[in-house]
């Protein structure tokens, strides 16, 4: 049976009414389990609302012009759907995934699979090859992708031309073809500050710690080569980056209960400051073969207050009073 209650309440009150809410609640209820991303920021009412504070006039508008609710409903399921697609690609994991998705379709290097999402190397097959998450992670990792800082309001950008593109690359020759949400989820792993929000604790590279706050690094030689004044020019850049409270971080070292009443938190609060803050420094660092040594020097001008670094050629295993 054909029915006009959205059109008819409308036209009564001057705007929508209860029947056009509870459409609008149930074309979102339905839509949304398709947009995980967006499930835990907000309930039905929150998306409801947002969607006419975004939409208002114009939605309400060409709904009242349709014939029936039936048609009002169809129709109102394309605009959601857009609109939950339109803030989808302003979250962080949304914002990676829309990016990547341009990086790959600019390139002749890869091609879109048969299968909806997937990406294969050009003049490869098409097929899945047999590959844990583990071995992506690790050849993920172990590509130079220098994280470019921006200038001024400009973003930052991942790898230099064509690093990440080689990243990727490295990822399909062993897995065949990979759904963009895989390759996503690799890259936010990998470069956790590209994310807005988001846990940085568990996202990073492996590095030893340990190791890097007991290099001091000291005056021993005048050799130097080009990969070491390059970490030592990166150091430099990551110096200004550094808030004054992950200043004091990196001073205290694992000592949370010490930073804990330096910076006025608790100790669990101070425990998330000092995993997210290394997480965040080893990312920018570069690859897993280079961040250790870009690491020791960033330290070294913590500790002592000074831009003259010695090159890390002059390096030599010292004791350091870092925790």
């Amino acid at each position: 049976m054909t029915t006009t209650l959205i059109r008819d309440e409308a036209l009564a009150r001057g705007s929508l009414g209860r029947s056009a809410l509870h459409m609008m609640r149930t074309v979102v209820t339905e839509q949304l389990p398709r947009f995980p991303l967006l499930r835990e920021s907000g309930d039905v009412d929150d998306f409801v609302n947002g969607f006419f504070e975004d939409k208002g006039a114009g939605f309400a508008n060409v709904i009242t012009s349709l014939p029936d609710d039936r048609a009002a409903k169809q129709e109102t399921r394309k605009w959601v759907e857009r609109w939950l697609i339109d803030r989808t690609r302003k979250q962080p994991w949304g914002a990676l995934r829309n990016r990547l998705e341009k990086r790959l379709e600019r390139s002749d290097m890869f091609t879109p699979s048969a299968a909806k999402h997937y990406w294969f190397l050009t003049g490869d097959e098409d097929i899945d090859r047999p590959v844990t998450d583990t071995e992506l992670h690790i050849l993920a990792a172990e590509a130079t992708v220098e994280v470019v800082f921006p200038t001024g309001s400009g973003s930052m950008r991942l790898g230099r031309v064509g690093q990440l593109e080689e990243m990727l690359r490295r990822l399909l020759v062993v897995a065949g073809r990979l759904h963009v949400s895989t390759l996503t989820r690799i890259c936010a792993e990998r470069f956790p500050s590209v994310l807005e929000t988001g846990d940085a604790l568990t996202a990073t590279v492996d590095v030893d710690w340990e190791i890097i706050e007991g290099t001091t690094p000291s005056l021993e030689s005048t050799d130097t080569t080009e990969a070491q004044l390059s970490n030592e020019y990166l150091a430099r850049q990551l110096l200004p980056l550094l808030s004054n409270n992950e200043v004091i971080a990196l001073r205290v070292g694992v000592d949370a209960a010490k930073l804990a009443s330096e910076l006025g938190i608790g100790r669990s609060s101070a425990y998330n400051v000092i995993g997210k803050l290394r997480a965040r420094l080893t990312e920018l660092a570069g690859d897993n073969g280079r961040s250790r040594d870009v690491l020791t020097i960033l330290l070294f001008l913590v500790l002592n207050d000074s831009l003259d670094v010695p090159s890390r050629d002059r390096v030599k295993m010292e004791d350091s009073h870092a925790v």
